[in-house]
């Protein structure tokens, strides 16, 4: 049988038409690929972006909680504490607010996404500043429950060591959240100073020097 593989004008277009329809396939094929792996991209980095843009809205919400807490309840306490430790009278406590925990307790779910460094702060803080409180309202409690308000009096022993457990922790408390709110302060981008944030204007020597002094004094209490 004889082949005629000679090409006719019509063969010559269908050929092309078919390769051409086979090139358009391949390429419509090659640019969804590529429109898909764009749109995946695309979407991959809005979750990255919108992730990090609520992890530093968390650290925003703990550090301002920080602070309020640094600027309401420690600011000064110290002081006021050894003028009244030193005219031998026990101080009035105010009753410390249940929601003073609030934000750090709502956020507890995510704040292992935070960084390890801002994590550990954080904990470190809130973990001093609930055993503060707990002694504050275990003195305060003391306090109340008898009418001589002389540190020295029979009546108030127990009273008196309860505040000094209150005064002597509020420098190591000062120094953690100090710590806190600038790691904070970094992975939030927010500028860690003075008067915005009341805690930047603590002299982080002088809380590192008070906080070994008494962590030293109680060791040799011991």
């Amino acid at each position: 049988m004889h082949v005629d593989w000679r090409f006719t004008g019509d063969g010559v277009l269908a050929f092309v038409g078919g390769a051409l329809a086979l090139i358009g396939v391949w390429w419509s094929n090659h640019q969804s690929v590529k429109n898909l792996k764009k749109q995946v991209e695309t979407e991959g980095s809005a979750r990255v972006e919108e992730t990090e843009r609520q992890m530093k809205a968390v650290a925003k919400a703990i550090l301002f909680e920080i602070d309020d807490l640094y600027r309401y309840h420690l600011c000064g306490a110290h002081g006021y504490l050894e003028g009244k430790a030193k005219q031998g009278e026990l101080p009035e406590v105010v009753r410390i607010p249940a929601s003073v925990f609030a934000v750090y307790q709502g956020t507890t779910p995510r704040l292992g996404e935070l960084a390890d460094d801002v994590v550990e702060g954080v904990v470190h803080f809130y973990g001093k500043a609930q055993k503060y409180f707990a002694l504050c309202e275990d003195f305060r409690a003391e306090r109340e429950a008898h009418s001589e308000l002389a540190l020295c009096h029979p009546d108030n022993r127990k009273a008196a060591t309860l505040f000094g457990y209150c005064m002597d922790s509020l420098p190591g408390l000062t120094r953690a959240a100090y710590i806190a709110c600038e790691r904070l302060s970094g992975f939030a981008g927010v500028e860690f100073k003075a008067p915005r944030l009341a805690i930047a204007a603590e002299d982080i020597a002088v809380l590192n020097r008070d906080t070994e002094r008494i962590e030293h004094e109680e060791v040799h209490r011991i």
